[in-house]
Order: structure tokens, then sequence, then C-alpha cells
């Protein structure tokens, strides 16, 4: 019969579960100030890995990451034994206010093979209380696949929850349940859309911001809308 030392030993040498995040999404305001992100590890082993701040810049087929020293964490490096909580301090790297939003990556990766490695999105900058993002949509297709493109022209991102594509007799059909993507501002991405039995020209797409409203993301403009092709 093993010894309790040796059963504790054991079983702090499991690998870790995944940790939990709080919050899962992080505003820093635009005059400068620090934020905080906590992390839980509810074991049974430790959590041993580092974090890094990364640019956010979003192409039409890619999400781009590059380094920067703009936000800041501290510590960098994590060893976090089971059932312990540990803050992280995000601090802007240069003072004074940013002008527009700025959108960053908080990348937490692990040191063990094998374990869950985490990205946060983290924003910077505040627009005006009336300010929201404006999102339009339009369908692009080539030979096998149709794509839904977005494009974002308000100063806010946009969190999208819940695409729902309803046809033209009023039937609402389900394509990405849950988070669908964000889309950030001034950007367009566009989105694989499943082949459909027949056709999703003449219909609409609907999703759900991030403070819960239900918006319709297919553009009025007709220059726009008529670019769907017909067979779609």
């Amino acid at each position: 019969m093993r010894s309790l030392p040796t059963l504790l030993a054991m079983l702090l040498a499991f690998p870790a579960a995944a940790l939990d995040l709080l919050p899962t999404t992080l505003q820093l305001p635009a005059e400068g100030g620090q934020g905080e992100l906590w992390l839980y590890n509810p074991g049974p082993g430790r959590w041993q890995g580092r974090v890094q701040i990364l640019a956010w810049e979003q192409r039409i087929d890619a999400e781009v990451l590059r380094p920067t020293d703009q936000v800041l964490a501290s510590p960098t490096q994590l060893d976090i034994p089971p059932g312990i909580r540990q803050r992280i301090w995000l601090l802007p790297g240069r003072p004074g206010p940013v002008s527009g939003e700025q959108a960053y990556r908080i990348v937490l990766e692990p040191r063990q093979a094998g374990l869950p490695r985490y990205s946060l999105p983290l924003f910077r900058g505040q627009a005006a209380p009336q300010a929201q993002p404006r999102v339009q949509a339009r369908i692009d297709a080539d030979a096998s696949q149709p794509y839904l493109r977005l494009s974002n022209a308000g100063p806010l991102h946009a969190r999208l929850h819940d695409l729902v594509f309803v046809a033209g007799d009023g039937q609402r059909t389900l394509l990405l349940p849950g988070l669908a993507g964000y889309l950030l501002a001034g950007r367009e991405r566009r989105w694989v859309l499943p082949a459909p039995p027949d056709s999703y020209h003449g219909g609409r797409f609907h999703a759900h911001l991030q403070d819960g409203r239900e918006v319709d993301l297919t553009t009025p403009d007709p220059a726009i809308a008529a670019s769907a092709p017909s067979r779609l």
C-alpha cells in the first residue's frame, strides 16, 4: 500500500485539467489603466506555461497575430498549483490615450504537450456610447463552396452568435450555433457556408451581437446584393 506522501506526489504529477478563465473577453479603457484576467487551475496537476499579448488583425481569409509592446502582461511565466487562482495584470505599454479601437489576443501557451492552448480577445479603446458595429453581408461563391462575406464599417468590433439563414418563406436555419466569430472594426472576413439543398438566393442572414440584439446582416445596398450569384 502506497504512503500518503507518495499518493500526493503522484497526484501532483498528473497533467493539469483545462484552466477556468474569467473574463473571456477583456476591455482596456482608451485613456490607460489596467485590466485583470483571473485563471483557476482545478487540478489535479500544476499548470505551467507563458502569457503573450499579440496584436490582432484580420484579412479576408486569415487572422493575423504579431508581437506587440502596446499592451503588457504581468506575470508572463505561470506555475499554478492545483486549486489555486492566479491573477494576470494587463497594462498599457505606453502612456496616453489611443484613438479608435485596438484589438489584441492574450495567448496562454502551456509548457506541457497535449494541454489546450488558450487565445482570448482583448480590446483597448472605447468609442462614443452610441457607437455600434455596422455589419453588412453578401454571398461569395466559387465552383464548389459558398462563403458568407461580412464587412464591419463601424468603430467597434462585432461578436457574432447564432448565425441564422432566413429563407424567403421565413424558414430559419441555424448555420453556426454559439460563437460564430469576431469581426473587427473596419475589417472584412468570410466564413464557409454549408452547401444548401437549393439556394441562399433571396434569403437573409441574422445573428446576435454581444449586447444580445438580433440584427439583420443582409445589406440593402442593391449593388452589393446583386453580387450574390443566382444559383445561391
